[in-house]
């Protein structure tokens, strides 16, 4: 009867010993998953809500934003010189002009709002080269348009 125990409980330490091994990638799978919890998810997840001002599209008549729910921004860069008349599409009466020239003021990167129905700005003047980010701080969508 010893011997048929001995066996037993060899065999069953061999069992735990296996199960044990195979446990080890579903830990690392959990511990890559809480590691992904702990640094947020990756930018690729969270497209389409919001575009980088670095993958900002050229200003150019005819181009327009998706439209934008409350909190969210568009983009566009103004590389060549000149007036730029934009306008919203659902609200078409909401006008403004970008006026871009050497030696502006305001380069690099500049944000307008886009509020109680007007944009921030009714003239706006920037240096080739900038960035412009709309945000909409309205309960209804806005979006920004080149005439």
């Amino acid at each position: 009867m010893n011997e048929k125990f001995g066996a037993f409980l060899i065999g069953g330490i061999l069992l735990l010993g296996a199960c044990g091994s195979e446990a080890q990638p579903a830990e690392e799978d959990m511990n890559a998953a809480e590691h992904e919890m702990e640094e947020g998810p990756d930018v690729e997840k969270q497209a389409g809500t919001e575009e980088s001002a670095a993958d900002a599209p050229e200003a150019k008549s005819g181009e327009a934003s998706p439209l934008l729910a409350k909190g969210e921004t568009t983009s566009f860069v103004f590389n060549e010189a000149g007036e730029f008349p934009i306008y919203c599409q659902p609200h078409p009466n909401m006008e403004m002009t970008v006026v871009v020239e050497e030696g502006a003021a305001n380069s690099g990167e500049a944000a307008v709002d886009i509020a109680d129905f007007a944009f921030g700005e009714k003239t706006f003047t920037v240096a080739p080269g900038t960035v412009i980010t709309w945000t909409n701080q309205d309960d209804v969508q806005h979006n920004v348009a080149f005439k």
